[in-house]
């Protein structure tokens, strides 16, 4: 059994430790650089909407939905439509964290909050651990990076470092650091060419 490190923990971070410690993982530890769960999914709370409805039900139906099964419990509203959105689910932001947070330590997956992943202590073939800011090294057997797109978002490229509804507060928390960039894996950014 394997130690599995988690850098993020948006709904992928969150994922990704159920997942490992489903697998059989010896221990698990999730670390998030802010002081909450679940990332820039606690700005609007959508859940099912378009192609992730069909996503959602295969999870569910082959066992993996502990998640949506959360998500679903805190839906205000279920099965709605608006511009750009079917068959939506509205989630209720204020509730879910706590939530999503709570069934993660059930099963004792260490959660460290305000823990911000600055750097990377690797070699040319591993990965051995990952350093934070108060400069603790944690080690592990594998290392998951769920911690964002590659690029700022527009609002944080337009207003600064973060706008009004940003749950990140990242003057606070610091813009995103790429542990992949760290160990020389180049991230590529999708451009949208219409």
């Amino acid at each position: 059994m394997s130690k599995v490190i988690v850098v993020g923990g948006g709904w992928a971070g969150c994922a990704a430790a159920l997942a490992a410690k489903k697998a059989g993982a010896k221990s698990v530890t999730l670390l998030e650089r802010t002081d909450m769960l679940l990332g820039t999914g606690l700005v609007g709370g959508i859940m099912r909407n378009n192609g992730r409805y069909t996503a959602t039900e295969e999870l569910i139906a082959l066992g993996g939905g502990d998640l949506f099964k959360i998500a679903d419990h805190f839906s205000r509203h279920k099965n709605v439509e608006f511009p750009g959105h079917k068959h939506a689910s509205l989630y209720d932001v204020s509730l879910i964290e706590p939530a999503v947070r709570q069934y993660l330590l059930d099963l004792d997956i260490d959660i460290r909050l305000v823990s911000r992943v600055k750097d990377v202590d690797h070699d040319s073939q591993k990965v051995k651990a990952v350093i934070t800011e108060a400069g603790e090294k944690i080690s592990g057997d594998v290392f998951v990076e769920t911690t964002g797109t590659s690029g700022p978002q527009r609002n944080c490229t337009k207003y600064g470092n973060g706008c009004a509804m940003c749950v990140y507060r990242c003057p606070t928390f610091g813009p995103r650091i790429s542990i992949a960039a760290r160990v020389g894996v180049k991230e590529l950014v999708g451009k949208t060419v219409i």
